[in-house]
Parts: structure tokens; sequence; C-alpha cells
């Protein structure tokens, strides 16, 4: 699955034990098995317009005990979008902070979304979807945690979202915005 992705995963640590490894891939295989195969065609379209051959996925585990630390971020590497997931190591496994299955969700999310500067058509229907389904302000209500974030860390949320939960039903709240994720599928 992780050839097929076409996303280079690496796992850090000199530290790690052959069975910490072997964990932490294994988890990372069964999230990734279970998204959607249109996520990955969207990853896959997005790497061959940057003409590249994959793209990076870092998991960087800590045996680090800090509830404040961050799990997730994302970034370039020599100009590719890339995504750093930091779970915490513990005794009896690993700590990913929220499910596994929807950080990795959020990294194909980012990966594959278009540029800002070349896709601008994609950014204006995605800025007019939140705005119709009052989305920033909403979030902003659920909680302190948005009140910074912008048109991609709300597509990179939403896309995880529902590439897990197509049809939940708190999709009717957000009928623009399900409405533009579906054509987005649509385009894979």
């Amino acid at each position: 699955m992780l050839s097929e992705s076409r996303l280079n995963v690496y796992v850090l640590g000199a530290e790690l034990t052959p069975r910490q490894r072997e964990r932490i891939q294994s988890q990372v295989q069964t999230a990734l098995r279970s998204l959607p195969a249109w996520a990955f065609g969207l990853l896959r379209g997005r790497i061959e317009e940057m003409g590249a051959q994959n793209l990076p996925l870092i998991i960087e585990p800590s045996a680090q005990r800090d509830n404040d630390r961050k799990v997730m971020s994302f970034g370039r590497i020599e100009s590719r979008p890339a995504v750093r997931l930091m779970p915490r190591l513990l005794d009896e496994g690993v700590d990913w902070g929220h499910d596994h299955r929807y950080l990795l969700a959020k990294a194909v999310a980012y990966m594959a979304t278009p540029a800002q500067e070349s896709h601008g058509d994609f950014w204006s229907r995605w800025r007019q979807a939140v705005t119709s389904d009052r989305l920033p302000e909403r979030a902003r209500e659920s909680d302190e945690h948005w009140e910074n974030v912008g048109d991609l860390g709300l597509l990179v949320e939403m896309f995880a979202a529902y590439a897990l939960d197509p049809v939940h039903q708190r999709w009717a709240e957000f009928p623009e915005v399900k409405a533009f994720l579906e054509s987005w599928r649509g385009s894979a």
C-alpha cells in the first residue's frame, strides 16, 4: 500500500527497537488501507503535476510525556509538501495523539492539495463553499484553537473527515463544503 500511495515513509529514531519500528509501520499501513482509493488518486495527481516520484511522510516518535507537544506538522522538503507525525512511545504501545487514520487522512489531504498560486479557481471555489456554510465561524464557536485557521487548515480538516466518513449525518450541515469535496473527489 505504501508504494501504491507514492508516499515515501521514513520512521526516524535510532533508539527505536525493531518491535517498536514494526508496530509503527504496521499501524501506518493499516491506516493508509482504511483511506479510500480516490484520496490516493488525488495524491498521485498532485505528485504527477509536480513532476515528483513521491512525497515524504516522516514519522518521528518520542518518549516525551509533554501533553502540549504537537502530534503533526506540515512543511516542505525540497519544494515538495511533507508531513511529520510525532507519536509518543508508551510502554504499552504508540500514542498518536489522535486517531492515526485521521492523522494520515490529514497528511494525504495536505500533500494532495493544489498550490494556491497555480490553482486559483480551486481555492476560490473552496472559499465560496466555506463562506456559504459559515465554516470558519462555526469552527471558532466549537473550539478556540480554530481562531486563526486559514483556508488550507480548514480544507485539510474537512477532507480528512470526508475521506473517513462521507455519509455522516453532520454533512447535512455543510452542503456546500460536501459538494466541493465531492467535486474534488470526482477529479481523482
